[in-house]
């Protein structure tokens, strides 16, 4: 079977044979008929959430900060960083726009394709992706998700899966936790009762959740293969799909090579996927060219798995409604000129544009003003300026420190030229880009539309940079 291709479009099932029910519900998480059944008509009917639903979704979103209190005779207002969040995944009520993708990716996941999502940091990939997720969980997919950012070897991602994996099942999820969360834990008792009767049914992946050594007693190889098998394992156990998020999948086949020789796990990961049809995984990325380089390259082992997901731009109306519905949250209005300016200044970038809203407001709240005009938004801007300076001044470092080709070409990029011009040799071009790349400065749309993706850092380097 082609792992790119369809499968079933079901992600929890019901078998009619009355031993296949007795099975499950022997060793597979319990449940209900009438839930079941419930779970069947959220997965064959998507239905957006109605609005009054998703607006309450969006207020508990907030947590603390939504709760409005009097403090010496004021009204405390909302947080600017709960308002405009700049540093984190946005949940999926939170997010603005971007709605087309996740409905697009999860109809896809759900159907048993493979898909790919590779885009600049702070865009949004990682709020999206996890949206989609959260999406297939409710309709009752077994989901596991994965940074590899967070992991930093092969064992601690071979260790990561497994409990992610087995955290799907309820009478599990609270074990692995504990032996996520605590420093020498180990087995005894009923716990170890737990994870032996867990094991053998779905194999020796299942003890490296619950204890350190035995990663420690494996190879790489042999911990990792281990861990690319137990989602098939369980997903046929209990008679489910299974969904596996992989975020900042460049980082496996990365130079410094983490998790061993990066075609050889590449090559094992696709051979465990030939062989898990209950498995469809989204992998993400932020460096473009070399997530291509590991789906389009012919000599690469992954080449021709599954197919590229574009994330589309959100759009100026999107924008508009989005930050006018925040900014309200906190009993402002902002008039449409100061709104165009901040969307203008973020270019449509998703951090840089929160930034600047986020910004705009802490202007307001130190004005005590619920008013938002032109003057308020020009401060949040150069506010935003300001706040980013130390890492701009960073990246500019950086860049010098990669040599004057890189440094003439991210001049180039800022000011909208193309990074090629007369008297520049075309393979010092090419270096000095793809260097870039890697520092993640620049990124590419499109065959060789190179462009730097945080709007902020290119205006600094317009103002500040001269060759």
């Amino acid at each position: 079977m082609d792992p790119g291709g369809p499968r079933s479009s079901i992600c929890g099932t019901e078998r009619s044979d009355e031993g296949s029910r007795t099975r499950r519900e022997a060793s597979g998480p319990a449940t209900r008929p009438e839930r079941d059944d419930g779970r069947r008509r959220r997965m064959t009917h998507s239905r957006p959430r109605p609005a009054a639903s998703r607006r309450r979704a969006e207020h508990e979103a907030y947590g603390i900060f939504a709760i409005l209190m009097w403090h010496n005779g004021h009204m405390q207002r909302l947080s600017s960083a709960a308002l405009f969040p700049t540093e984190q995944p946005l949940a999926h009520e939170r997010m603005i726009g971007r709605e087309a993708d996740v409905q697009e990716l999860t109809t896809q996941l759900a159907g048993g394709v493979h898909r790919i999502v590779a885009a600049p940091r702070r865009t949004g990939k990682s709020s999206v992706c996890r949206a989609v997720v959260a999406e297939l969980r409710e309709r009752g997919c077994y989901t596991v998700s994965v940074s590899l950012f967070r992991l930093a070897d092969g064992p601690a991602l071979a260790r990561g899966l497994a409990q992610e994996t087995l955290a799907n099942r309820d009478a599990l999820r609270r074990l692995t936790q504990r032996a996520r969360g605590t420093a020498g834990f180990i087995l005894r008792g009923a716990s170890l009762g737990v994870m032996l009767r867990v094991k053998s049914e779905l194999g020796d992946a299942v003890e490296m959740a619950f204890d350190p050594l035995a990663v420690a007693r494996l190879d790489t190889a042999e911990a990792l293969a281990a861990a690319f098998s137990l989602p098939q394992a369980i997903a046929e156990r209990d008679d489910r799909q299974l969904v596996v998020f992989i975020d900042e999948l460049q980082e496996l086949a990365g130079r410094r090579a983490p998790y061993g020789d990066p075609d050889a796990l590449l090559a094992q990961l696709r051979e465990s996927l030939h062989e898990s049809p209950r498995v469809t995984c989204l992998f993400a990325g932020s460096i473009e060219h070399l997530m291509r380089d590991i789906f389009t390259s012919a000599r690469r082992p992954m080449a021709g798995f599954g197919g590229f997901h574009e994330l589309g731009p959100i759009t100026e109306q999107e924008w508009r409604e989005g930050l006018a519905a925040r900014f309200d949250d906190d009993g402002c209005t902002i008039d449409a000129d100061a709104l165009g300016r901040v969307i203008a200044t973020g270019d449509g970038h998703p951090r840089s544009t929160m930034l600047i809203a986020q910004q705009t407001h802490v202007a307001a709240v130190e004005d005590g003003a619920h008013d938002i005009g032109l003057v308020l938004a020009e401060r949040g801007f150069r506010s935003a300026m300001l706040a980013e300076r130390t890492r701009h001044t960073d990246l500019v470092d950086r860049i010098r420190a990669l040599g004057a080709p890189a440094l003439r070409v991210s001049r180039r990029l800022a000011a909208g030229e193309t990074p090629y011009r007369a008297g520049m040799e075309s393979k010092s071009v090419k270096r000095a880009l793809d260097m870039l790349a890697l520092a993640g400065v620049v990124s590419r749309r499109g065959r060789g539309d190179w462009y730097i993706s945080d709007p902020l850092l290119a205006r600094y380097i317009r103002e500040n940079v001269v060759l």
